[in-house]
């Protein structure tokens, strides 16, 4: 396992995994038992760190924060509450409707103080926003927050799918009033092209003109979908004609040409996919970046926790 620090609102450094455990389904369509057999394996392996949110789950009727249920439920049943780095998100969009904001300052109250309660543990290691709305002013939105860590046993900030132009003009204006800034930003990255208009437009993805500007911040840069949503790791035809419906907008000529590229790799050097795909990310030379994998089996769990355990060739 390869660690990295992250900076905590206090000014202290957690020591943390550069694999994070991403948990979407935990609690509904991956059973607490067997989520708990991945979160044993994660951890016997040296992982650390792992990845909930508010949202995971709560689209299944009924059901309200399943997945952070789970997680503080296993943290708690082993006796890892301050061992294991929990960070979980809140101020998700409604679902039928992504583009109504929820950051004002009742909804983000209202998604930490639950997490919290939800979580049932002594702190949350790291809050995000789980989306931003440029519309709201940031002195607004790190108002809430300042609120919320004064509040709630929270030790960092974080955004989630956030421009990075955003966080640092946050990042400027909670600088400018001592309070805590973000030090950790998620969005989607993986050496797989997420073609522009496929999918959730809401998300925030990783190009030349944001790593560049992250080169330029001091922030723990998580990667979701690092391993492209699977397009290159089911041992799909090397023109990418047979993988199924639900990611065939992503089998671009791009994605084709980046395909072909890892397979003469991979194939030359004897690695696996999830081994190039992963390290693309964890050996980043310019951003302190880590790596976010969501296994809807334990086998994935096992070849992702496999890629680390060598720097990549």
């Amino acid at each position: 396992m390869q660690y990295t620090t992250i900076q905590m609102a206090d000014g202290s450094k957690r020591r943390i995994s550069r694999l994070v455990l991403g948990t979407v389904h935990f609690g509904t369509m991956i059973p607490e038992e067997e989520a708990f057999r991945m979160m044993d394996l994660f951890w016997e392996a040296g992982g650390n760190a792992i990845d909930t949110a508010r949202v995971y789950g709560s689209w299944v009727p009924g059901q309200e924060a399943p997945s952070e249920r789970t997680v503080g439920k296993w943290v708690r049943a082993n006796g890892l509450d301050g061992q294991a780095f929990i960070m979980t998100k809140g101020a998700h969009p409604p679902m039928e409707d992504m583009h109504h904001s929820r950051l004002s300052r009742e909804d983000i109250l209202f998604d930490a103080e639950r997490s919290a309660e939800i979580l049932g543990l002594s702190h949350i290691d790291l809050y995000y926003l789980h989306r931003d709305d440029t519309f709201r002013p940031v002195a607004d939105i790190m108002g809430s927050l300042d609120e919320a860590m004064r509040k709630l046993p929270i030790r960092a900030l974080g955004a989630s799918n956030w421009k990075a132009g955003r966080i640092r003009e946050a990042n400027a204006f909670a600088k400018s009033g001592g309070t805590a800034p973000f030090t950790a930003s998620e969005l989607r990255w993986s050496y797989v092209q997420f073609p522009e208009g496929v999918g959730d437009d809401t998300l925030v993805t990783m190009n030349q003109e944001e790593y560049a500007q992250y080169a330029d911040m001091d922030l723990a840069v998580m990667a979701y979908s690092s391993q492209g949503n699977g397009l290159f790791q089911k041992g799909y035809k090397r023109d990418l004609s047979d993988v199924p419906d639900r990611i065939r907008g992503m089998a671009t000529a791009e994605n084709i040409s980046r395909y072909q590229k890892m397979l003469a790799v991979t194939e030359a050097k004897g690695i696996t996919p999830s081994r190039f795909l992963i390290h693309h990310i964890t050996d980043d030379p310019k951003l302190n970046a880590l790596a976010l994998v969501g296994c809807s089996r334990i086998e994935q769990l096992k070849q992702s926790l496999e890629a680390m355990e060598e720097q990549h060739v």
